[in-house]
């Protein structure tokens, strides 16, 4: 599909060895681990992950779930590394805390924009558009972006979509449209309310995860416009030494089919990638 000045411009600012392992859930169970239960010995480190990002991580019935959830097993196989596994409420806290040294890995769908290259680095494990839904029956429709402006969007605070959205209000500003109008929220469950019920006309996000949470609440439609494709990564502290060797685990299973068996069971296949890469370049 032919690149809109509009998706450029959002484009632009939009993890080897065997040996031991541990893979441990540090506050909610985890399959396959349960708390504190080791099935080995290694460096331990905080991973953190978000808990209400589905189908990747999420909560489902008091346990951590998702595609990458599952693929952090494997990940710890290959790496000899132990994970302390961090369920994280508040989205935007996430790459403050990998700075400040709370976090090791943040295995939470990181969308690679030129800005957080600059401060974390990203190690790629998919590639998603942004997507939308509306509610059922509202007879909203986004074919573009210029079918946001003037519309209530309810978005994931701290995420790319709020650059996203300023990029689409620029537009709307240059064809004299009126803005959209942004509903920030911390966690990505409060955002889908908020379009199922009306209070927003739009819901925003990954387009996995649009689609995952239209199919789960029955109350959604999913619009076919998409943004353009965008990495998403697992990311670390500039200079970590765990960089490389996750990396170098993320092809070792891309190459074996463990990566795309994981994506198949949580039905995420067409988000795979090829090879997995370190802070690839966007447009």
């Amino acid at each position: 599909m032919p690149r809109s000045p509009l998706i450029a411009a959002i484009a632009a600012v939009c993890l080897l060895a065997s040996g031991c392992v541990t893979v441990r859930a540090a506050a909610v169970p985890t399959e396959p681990a349960e708390p504190g239960v080791t099935v080995g010995s290694g460096q331990s480190v905080r991973v953190a992950v978000f808990n209400n990002y589905p189908p990747a991580e999420f909560t489902a019935n008091g346990k951590l779930a998702g595609w990458m959830i599952e693929f952090l097993d494997p990940i710890a196989r290959e790496t000899g590394l132990r994970m302390d596994i961090v369920p994280v409420n508040n989205f935007s806290t996430i790459i403050p805390g990998l700075q400040s040294g709370r976090f090791d890995i943040a295995a939470a769908n990181l969308t690679v924009s030129a800005e957080r290259v600059k401060i974390i680095d990203m190690v790629t494990v998919d590639a998603v558009g942004t997507g939308f839904s509306t509610a059922a029956g509202s007879g909203v429709a986004i074919r573009s972006g210029r079918d946001v402006c003037g519309r209530a969007v309810a978005a994931l605070a701290g995420s790319v979509y709020e650059p996203q959205l300023r990029a689409i209000n620029d537009e709307c500003a240059a064809a004299g449209l009126p803005p959209a109008r942004t509903s920030l929220y911390p966690d990505s469950s409060a955002a889908v309310l908020a379009a199922g019920t009306r209070r927003a006309d739009v819901f925003m996000g990954s387009y996995s995860e649009v689609v995952h949470s239209a199919r789960e609440s029955g109350q959604l439609t999913v619009q076919d416009y998409q943004f353009a494709r965008l990495p998403e990564a697992i990311g670390f502290p500039k200079g970590s030494p765990h960089t490389e060797k996750v990396r170098a685990a993320v092809n070792k299973l891309i190459a074996g089919g463990q990566y795309r068996s994981v994506l198949h069971k949580w039905g995420m296949a067409d988000i795979a990638i090829t090879e997995s890469q370190l802070n690839p370049e966007v447009r």
